[in-house]
């Protein structure tokens, strides 16, 4: 099993379970919500606790298969985690990933 970081409750990553591809685009829509808070949260602890190593989106099928995203990553996956927290209007949630977004620049 592959570790990684801890973050808050609610935010864990989703199994996402597929035999194919188009399989693997259903899932990832139907655990959307999921993956986005995923990417928010752990993002936000990997930078508050100087964590510089890939993170844990996803697992796919088991806990074997990580979908991970890199610290040279991370501002292009928060700018589409604020697309999708725009969409569904969720205001206080656009303003914790601007906010992570701008230390990451900084």
């Amino acid at each position: 099993m592959m570790d990684y970081i801890p973050i808050p409750s609610g935010s864990q990553p989703p199994i996402i379970e597929f035999n194919d591809q188009e399989e693997f685009y259903d899932q990832i829509d139907i655990h959307r919500h999921a993956i986005h808070m995923r990417t928010l949260y752990a993002i936000k602890y990997a930078y508050d606790t100087n964590f510089n190593q890939p993170i844990t989106i996803a697992f796919l099928n088991d806990e074997d298969t990580a979908l991970s995203c890199s610290p040279d990553d991370w501002i292009d996956n928060l700018h589409s985690t604020l697309e999708y927290f725009i969409e569904i209007e969720d205001y206080e949630k656009c303003q914790e990933v601007k906010e992570l977004i701008d230390k990451l620049r900084s």
